[in-house]
C-alpha cells in the first residue's frame, strides 16, 4: 500500500499476521488494527478481506487523522482521562461512518465533483 501524507506527517499501511503483538491496543486487547502515533504507521490484520478490510482502514485513518492534526491534545485537554479512549474511538468511529456520506452529499447537492484540497469526487 502507498504511503500517505497528513498534515505533512507521512503514514504508512502495513498488513500483519492477526496475532501480531503490533495488533494489542494500548488497553491490553488485540484488535484487528492499530495505529502507531510514534512512528505514524496502521498496522491491519492480514486475515482481513473486503469490505471489512476497507471499513477498519477508515477507521484507523480517523485517528492518524486525530494525530497529524493536533486533536488529540485538545480532546484530552477536556476530557476526563477515564473517557480518553472512549471518547476517541467515539471520534474515529464518527468521522469512519459520516465523513464519506457528507462528501457524497454535497457532490449531489452541488450537481459537480466537490473539490478540496487538490481531490475531487464525483458522485452519479
Amino acid at each position: 500500500m502507498l504511503p500517505v501524507l497528513i498534515d505533512g506527517d507521512l503514514w504508512r499501511v502495513e498488513r500483519v499476521s492477526p496475532d501480531s503483538p503490533f495488533l494489542i491496543d494500548r488497553t491490553g486487547n488485540i484488535k484487528l488494527a492499530t495505529t502507531d502515533p510514534v512512528d505514524k504507521v496502521i498496522r491491519v490484520s492480514s486475515e482481513l478481506s473486503l469490505p471489512l478490510f476497507d471499513k477498519v482502514l477508515v477507521h484507523e485513518m480517523a485517528h492518524a487523522i486525530m494525530v497529524s492534526h493536533g486533536l488529540l491534545g485538545p480532546l484530552r485537554a477536556n476530557i476526563d482521562p477515564d473517557y480518553w479512549t472512549f471518547v476517541e474511538e467515539w471520534s474515529a468511529g464518527f468521522m469512519e461512518k459520516h465523513a464519506l456520506e457528507a462528501v457524497i452529499l454535497t457532490s449531489k447537492s452541488l450537481g459537480r465533483p466537490l473539490c478540496i484540497g487538490g481531490y475531487c469526487i464525483m458522485t452519479k
